[in-house]
């Protein structure tokens, strides 16, 4: 039974744990199960670690540059092949011989002499063009020079000729011509446009035989130029990263984990990854116990934490598994966007920093990655400061891209020594990543829905007195409007000095009151000409009033469907305290056996810092309207009266608020309400 209650006791912890174990089984899972080379190296930059010598014999790879320059002399110097039909010559020629056979049986004596003539010039012509070859068009050989050499296949045999050696329809029309000039020119025409009647293509491109023979080419293309043997030399200590050694260095890392992958004891790779893993997510629980007790004392924003490192180190793992996706194309900066919506910069900048670190561990080049990165996203970071609207991520994504160009250039001009060795599909990988960027807009909509959090944006666009609610304030209640901004003003300023969230306590101020509007005629700052309607009636009956304006603003909220943490601001701006003036003028009518309760908020009294300050705020801007004279005397005592009175009645008991936050606190509005009120401070002579 013991172990029921304990259990049921520390359901929260064990719930919390059991999401870190998530977090753990998901990302060992997901990382490669295969050995990592222990050296750490750039090029351009001395090597740090000891004399490095050769374990093993292996290849030396050649550069992605290398390889490629190959691949395209490869491709520009493969012929092209073209296949040549001597049937449709041999067709054509007989069909020639047998149309001038006709012709011959069908003509008198004297025209016969020219049609024999004509048979034998024809039939010569004839096989002079097929023999060359009429090529067919084709959109791959339009822009080939006559002068390129390419493949004749005729038959089972090939031959190298010029690509202008082929002829054309037309270009056989202009051999024709100038080998019928012996006749007559009143029989030349005819007999031309009769020869050229026989001349079709009889020599084609052929796309299969091209390709095939490019495809073998490629494939006998070697990775590899140069052998290191077991024991040799390859770097020592202090010696700069050349370009040589830098690829003898990268051809041994791959070798060696090629090696180690295949005959390492994978249970030791799993083992040495959940020990890694669970650091970092170690860390990450210690930062938020010490740092961050407000989110790691609620499960929800727990959860939100680690959903957001663990996808997006999960996101980082997905070149392993499809390699035609780039890295630096993936959105890592949505981490710290996502995060600083809710929470603050800090933290987006902790989280960020660990999960990168993670991607690193497997990423190629893990240093400039990590470099990369952690740029890109502290710039994300630092343009949202000030954010007020959604639409300030697109200079978000303008900083983002700006960020990761200039540090590749330096990474470049650094390793390199050259700006011409810049690699351009990079940038347009960058640009990839900052636009995609833009996604989380819609993941902190997601977010604010599935969590409950307000995003700073939402709490913007909440405050704005343009909203439709605070319109109908403005309009149903304003003089509630005008003491809903004041308290805003005070509040905002408080929670600034002790620490919290001004913008949340803001929005919370403004919305405070808005159960007013049922009946605004009944609240002393709506009141004009001296009328007051609470003169006709029962005490009981004025307190119900004022006290409904809570229940009825939490209804109006719901109505409108305002955040469930903004009407958290209506139902405890007066937390459990009594409305005093009635329940005194009750207890002057009837005597001092009035109830309590009917003169009681319902609460409950404030939980959080934002709260609380919104209670000690809306107090005092209140009564410091019905002041009489205004000095620092009467402000003074008016703050520490009313403050006082609900630190003694335990309405801050439930709230992250200490004896110091409230001491700032009434410094701060003293200070405040003196300014408003234009009370001159006197000063000791």
């Amino acid at each position: 039974m013991s172990i029921v209650n304990k259990i049921q006791d520390g359901h929260d912890l064990i719930f919390k744990g059991f999401l870190v174990i998530c977090s753990l089984a998901v990302l060992v899972y997901l990382l490669p199960k295969e050995a990592k080379f222990q050296y750490e190296f750039q090029k351009g930059k001395p090597w740090l670690h000891g004399d490095l010598m050769a374990p093993f014999d292996f290849a030396i790879l050649k550069t992605d540059k290398e390889f490629s320059s190959e691949k395209e002399a490869i491709n520009n110097s493969v012929m092209l092949h073209f296949v040549q039909n001597q049937e449709i010559g041999e067709r054509q020629i007989n069909a020639f011989d047998l149309a001038i056979s006709q012709k011959l049986d069908s003509t008198n004596s004297a025209e016969k002499r020219k049609w024999n003539l004509f048979q034998k010039t024809g039939a010569s012509l004839l096989t002079e063009i097929y023999t060359k070859g009429v090529v067919r068009p084709d959109p791959v050989i339009e822009n080939i020079a006559d002068d390129e050499l390419v493949t004749l296949i005729k038959g089972n045999k090939g031959e190298e000729i010029e690509f202008g050696d082929l002829l054309s329809i037309s270009k056989s029309y202009e051999l024709i011509k100038p080998r019928l000039q012996y006749l007559d020119a009143e029989i030349k025409d005819e007999l031309e446009n009769y020869l050229v009647g026989f001349v079709e293509h009889n020599t084609f491109f052929d796309s299969l035989k091209t390709a095939q023979i490019l495809q073998n080419r490629m494939e006998s293309v070697l990775k590899f130029h140069g052998k290191i043997e077991k024991d040799e030399l390859i770097i020592s200590k202090g010696q700069m990263v050349d370009p040589v050694k830098y690829q003898e260095l990268v051809s041994l890392k791959q070798e060696y984990e090629r090696r180690k992958g295949s005959t390492q004891n994978v249970l030791f790779i799993v083992l040495g990854q959940i020990l890694l893993v669970g650091l970092v997510l170690l860390v990450l629980v210690l930062f938020l116990s010490i740092f961050r007790q407000q989110i790691i004392n609620v499960s929800n924003r727990v959860f939100f934490i680690l959903v957001s490192f663990t996808a997006t180190v999960a996101l980082g793992m997905l070149p392993l598994y499809f390699p035609e996706v780039p890295l630096y194309v993936l959105p890592f900066c949505i981490l710290p966007i996502v995060i600083k919506a809710f929470y603050d910069e800090v933290l987006a900048a902790f989280v960020h920093i660990l999960a990168i670190l993670l991607i690193a561990f497997v990423a190629p080049n893990g240093f400039e990655f990590l470099f990369l990165q952690l740029i890109a996203g502290l710039v994300a970071i630092f343009s949202l400061v000030a954010i007020r609207k959604r639409s300030q991520l697109i200079n978000t994504v303008l900083l983002i891209f700006g960020a990761y160009v200039l540090s590749d250039l330096a990474l470049v001009l650094i390793q390199e020594g050259h700006w011409r060795l810049i690699n351009y599909v990079h940038f347009s990988w960058f640009a990839a990543s900052a636009l995609l960027t833009i996604l989380a807009v819609p993941l902190v909509y997601l977010f604010e829905k599935a969590f409950g959090f307000l995003s700073d944006v939402t709490l913007m666009e909440l405050a704005d007195t343009n909203s439709t609610l605070l319109r109908k304030l403005a309009t149903k209640a304003p003089g509630t409007f005008q003491h809903s901004m004041q308290v805003a003003n005070l509040a905002e300023q408080a929670i600034l000095k002790i620490g919290g969230n001004p913008l949340l306590v803001r929005t919370g101020a403004m919305y405070h009151d808005i159960g007013k509007m049922a009946e605004p005629q009944y609240f002393i700052e709506n009141q004009v000409g001296g009328l007051n309607p609470h003169d006709e009636l029962e005490p009981e009956e004025s307190a119900r009033i004022i006290i409904d304006h809570v229940i009825k603003g939490v209804e109006l909220a719901k109505k409108h469907r305002l955040p469930e943490v903004l009407i958290d601001f209506i139902r405890s701006h007066h937390g459990t305290s009594t409305v005093r003036y009635f329940l005194y003028k009750y207890q002057e009518i009837h005597g001092y056996n009035a109830e309590i309760n009917r003169f009681q908020y319902p609460g409950p009294p404030p939980f959080s810092k934002e709260t609380a300050v919104l209670m000690m705020a809306d107090a005092c801007e209140a009564a410091s309207r019905s002041l009489k004279e205004y000095s620092a005397e009467s402000i003074n005592n008016l703050v520490e009266n009313l403050i006082n009175g609900q630190a003694a009645e335990k309405q801050f008991d439930n709230a992250d608020v200490t004896y110091k936050d409230i001491t700032t606190i009434k410094k701060m509005f003293k200070k405040m309400l003196l300014n408003i009120y234009h009370v001159r401070i006197e000063y000791p002579k």
